[in-house]
């Protein structure tokens, strides 16, 4: 593995172990085994490094939320919906990756507000895009009722995977896996077709 992918996993389990402001570039550099000095060579910064694997993690939901889309295209609408709602609360099961995004999400660095902001901005714009285009063919299929608007559908859809993440982090895997399940039946309920 090149050094600059190391320092990148290394900085991305300490920072979602410890957070921003308790991870020191010196750490970094102990566990990938060289000299701090040496970060310098492939970064300019801890916050440099921070946002670069700030963007990833967005790049990376973007990547789940497209495979999932993907994987389901030939699925019913509500097959689709709930695959995808799944892979968008189990993401928090990646190991130090979906710890780092809640923490990036929630908990910026106080001096990185802008810019986490920024990249939060423009990874929900392209989220946004996506979930817009899956309600349309939604009503397109007949999946959805008619009545639901799509900006109502995209927040509920957000206020849902919020929520499982947030229970990734409280419960096991099969107590969260029947939680879902009454998650999914209600929120289903709320968007099909009568």
């Amino acid at each position: 593995m090149k050094t600059r992918d190391r320092l990148k996993q290394i900085g991305l389990s300490l920072f979602a172990r410890h957070g921003y402001e308790a991870t020191t570039l010196a750490q970094i550099a102990s566990a990938a085994g060289i000299k701090k000095p040496s970060i310098y060579n492939h970064f300019d910064s801890k916050a440099a490094l921070f946002l670069e694997l700030s963007r990833d993690a967005d790049d990376d939901m973007i990547a789940l939320i497209d495979a999932s889309l993907a994987e389901m295209a030939d699925a019913p609408f509500e097959r689709r919906l709930r695959h995808l709602l799944q892979q968008c609360a189990t993401f928090a099961y990646r190991e130090h990756q979906g710890v780092f995004y809640k923490r990036f999400l929630l908990f910026p660095p106080h001096d990185l507000v802008a810019e986490t902001e920024a990249i939060t901005e423009q990874g929900e714009s392209r989220i946004d895009r996506r979930l817009l285009a899956f309600v349309q063919a939604g009503h397109r299929t007949g999946a959805l009722r008619e009545t639901l608007a799509d900006d109502h559908f995209v927040a509920a859809f957000y206020c849902v995977v919020d929520g499982l993440l947030s229970e990734t982090f409280m419960y096991e895997r099969p107590e969260l896996e029947r939680r879902f399940e009454g998650v999914w039946s209600v929120f289903w309920a709320g968007v099909k077709a009568d």
